[in-house]
């Protein structure tokens, strides 16, 4: 029967090129390595060292035991460090979902934070809010970050949810267009006869937000192009020929585009932080405290203010 400090005494043998330098390595005295060595050698019916002058080297059959050793020794290594982390932190495994600018611009830094010195491993799924509440109350996630759709959001007992900030939108131009050159707000109605680039879905809030609004100025936006990819929203817009309303999370550098805010109202959409209800685990709650801080700084970015409690208030950037 295979013993792991077998396994660990090529191992070490291997790394230092001597038995004694293996001893040295494991703590351990040489003899012990000398008979951990035979009994390995002995067990396999080969010879796996041929010792040298100079030191020791595997052969072909020991550095082949030595390829199979590293894995069952790296997976024993993997199985503490889970151990170690479900224990310290909750999980092993923090599985995360967002949208896709929110897997971008607010994920990276606070998933740092919130994981620093510990040997959580991170799994993260982009997917749109619809199916990511979806797996958060089956708990295949233990959290997300979403989007409000279709207003007033109705999540259910099951789940815990909590606002991180209102993402305002913008009126994306490209910056060969005349209102580009015009300072402040832009009013959408002068735009009533631009072509507009709308998302493919119907739940999209900008798009609710955009018809309604030019509705009651009179007009309906002429659609020219469909896309949930903002990379290619930008670039058809700097191209020229078309519009878009845009939250400002998704702004992009690198166009020739031009962001303004309208005159009207056009509101913002309230990005979320999400959980199975009841406590939970140590890392899925420092990450929650992460996004809520770089919510707050955010949404002061953004022209909002932040009351003594930490709650986001309305965007003034008008």
């Amino acid at each position: 029967m295979f013993d792991i400090r077998q396994f660990e005494v090529l191992r070490a043998i291997a790394v230092t090129g001597s038995l004694a330098g293996a001893a040295r390595r494991l703590h351990y005295g040489q003899p012990t390595i000398s008979y951990h060595l035979g009994a390995l050698e002995a067990h396999l019916g080969a010879r796996l060292v041929e010792r040298r002058p100079s030191g020791a080297v595997l052969t072909d059959v020991g550095m082949l035991v030595l390829e199979h050793a590293g894995f069952v020794l790296d997976r024993l290594e993997a199985v503490e460090a889970d151990v170690e982390a479900r224990l310290s932190h909750g999980v092993s495994t923090l599985r995360v979902g967002a949208f896709g600018t929110a897997a971008s611009r607010l994920l990276p830094g606070a998933l740092r934070r919130a994981t620093a010195g510990t040997d959580v491993r991170i799994e993260l799924t982009e997917a749109e809010p619809l199916e990511l509440v979806a797996r958060t109350r089956a708990r295949s996630l233990h959290c997300a970050v979403i989007y409000d759709i279709g207003g007033e959001a109705r999540y259910g007992a099951d789940l815990h949810v909590e606002a991180l900030l209102d993402d305002p939108y913008r009126l994306l131009l490209p910056a060969r267009h005349p209102l580009s050159a015009v300072a402040g707000p832009v009013d959408l109605a002068t735009l009533a006869a631009e072509g507009w680039i709308i998302s493919r879905g119907s739940y999209d809030p900008s798009d609710q937000t955009l018809f309604a609004t030019c509705q009651a100025l009179g007009f309906r936006p002429r659609v020219v192009l469909r896309s949930d990819d903002y990379g290619v929203i930008h670039g058809f817009v700097a191209a020229g020929g078309a519009v878009a309303l845009v939250p400002e999370l998704a702004l992009q550098c690198g166009h020739d585009t031009v962001a303004r805010v309208p005159v009207q109202d056009v509101g913002a959409r309230s990005v979320r932080f999400l959980r199975p209800a009841g406590p939970p685990p140590p890392v899925v709650e420092r990450l929650g405290a992460e996004l809520r801080a770089a919510g707050r700084d955010l949404h002061r970015a953004y022209g909002g203010v932040v009351d003594s409690t930490g709650i986001p208030g309305p965007d003034r950037r008008r």
